[in-house]
């Protein structure tokens, strides 16, 4: 592709973030992810390739379709005033290489390659920064945060995920730019916390999260906490695993659920990754604030647990516990030792299938319609939740015929004149 900008007298350039992976040996990246500028306008670039996008030609970028890649062509531009801390309000075409490289958030991505000249352009000493392991904001860092509010999370993740560090100016200039990052779509700001939560170092980016202000910003109901329990929570963060579902949860662990809750659907995250979220918080607070806390321990407790929980779900939510068990100071080894007991006991208790769900009893809703002479509607779904909690006690009563004459009985007991019943 680049070969035929050349071709037409537009010589073309890789640039950002694929010439940064390049200099990290990260890998060949997808066309997808492959960024082109070029000095041909985007008519020109249309006119040479039989399948163009028009992602964003009042913008200068045009998606090209080479076989069943995607490569995003955006022209060699200069912007105007950012006025959402998002956009530009206008943008003006040029053919300077350098001048289109200065518009760009960081050094390590105001980077560019033409592989067919073989040509490196670094104006910005990008690739110097990045052999001192640094991010450094190209020029003056509150202008390039006052264009856009995602900048500065992207300097956090990006310390995540590559183990650098913030270059001085440019950290400095992240708490004054809070103003600006609320005014970044809540889709982009979980974008860009879920990639700094699934990266191999978060401890560090968590740290930065809170003492550049930014952490109540992407995360409101964390505002007001004490830098005690900020401290726990992301060392929680830390020690579970890079799954988003855990590091989400951990870091809202100290929430209560209504607000955990409502922070996840602020956030707009995907309907799994929420629910999941949700569904973790919702089983149990922080041990640190809630103190002692009573375990399942015989087998029909254990049952329930699972059954409450779900046995798919239950070792992420033994694992979000132990990670907060070990920063419970002189009750960690307590705590952890009920827990590894616990984990125990569901092994044993599930290495027996029980049934643990309605749709694991010998009966189902159709059955108990035909048994009791009744259409679809809530007693069906009351009788099969009594069903599974005589079996959850006895799960050796998972038989149809036992299960029958447990539901007569329990039909009998809810008849109008029934002793001690409510007829309704």
């Amino acid at each position: 592709m680049l070969e035929v900008l050349d071709r037409a007298g537009h010589r073309s350039w890789l640039v950002g973030g694929a010439v940064r992976d390049l200099l990290l040996h990260r890998g060949r990246r997808a066309a997808a992810d492959l960024d082109v500028a070029t000095p041909a306008t985007p008519a020109e670039v249309t006119a040479l390739f039989a399948r163009v996008v028009p992602t964003g030609v009042e913008h200068g970028t045009v998606t090209v379709l080479v076989g069943e890649d995607q490569v995003e062509v955006t022209t060699f531009r200069g912007e105007g005033a950012y006025r959402d801390g998002r956009r530009p309000s206008s943008v003006t075409f040029h053919t300077d290489l350098d001048q289109d490289l200065s518009r760009r958030d960081f050094t390590m991505n105001a980077l560019a390659w033409d592989p067919i000249g073989r040509v490196f352009r670094d104006p910005f000493g990008g690739r110097e920064d990045m052999r001192r392991h640094l991010i450094r904001a190209v020029g003056d860092a509150a202008e390039r945060f006052a264009e856009d509010g995602l900048r500065p999370l992207r300097a956090i993740r990006f310390a995540a995920q590559l183990g650098y560090r913030l270059d001085r100016r440019t950290l400095a200039a992240i708490r004054p730019a809070a103003p600006v990052v609320r005014l970044v779509s809540a889709e982009r700001v979980a974008d860009e916390l879920g990639k700094l939560l699934a990266a191999p170092r978060p401890g560090p980016a968590l740290g930065l999260l809170q003492s550049t202000g930014l952490l109540p910003v992407v995360l409101p109901p964390l505002a007001g906490l004490s830098a005690p329990t900020l401290a726990h929570l992301r060392a929680v963060a830390v020690a579970v695993p890079p799954d988003p579902v855990l590091r989400f949860a951990a870091l809202l662990h100290v929430v209560p659920p209504v607000e955990a809750l409502q922070a996840l659907v602020g956030l707009r995250l995907p309907n799994r990754l929420g629910s999941e979220v949700a569904a973790l918080l919702r089983e149990r607070g922080c041990l640190r604030e809630r103190g002692e806390y009573r375990l399942p321990e015989t087998p029909p407790q254990v049952r329930r647990w699972l059954s409450r929980v779900g046995a798919a779900r239950a070792p992420a939510l033994l694992t979000l516990w132990d990670a907060d068990a070990r920063h419970l100071g002189a009750r960690s080894r307590k705590e952890r030792a009920a827990l590894r007991r616990l984990r125990s006991r569901a092994g044993r208790v599930l290495a027996h299938r029980p049934p643990l769900d309605t749709g694991d009893l010998a009966i189902d809703g159709r059955a108990v319609m035909e048994q009791l002479g009744i259409g679809p509607g809530r007693a069906v779904g009351l009788a099969l939740r009594h069903l599974l909690d005589r079996v959850l006690e006895h799960p050796e009563r998972n038989r149809r015929d036992a299960l029958a004459a447990e539901l007569a009985e329990w039909w009998r007991g809810r008849q109008p004149g029934a002793e001690g019943q409510d007829p309704r």
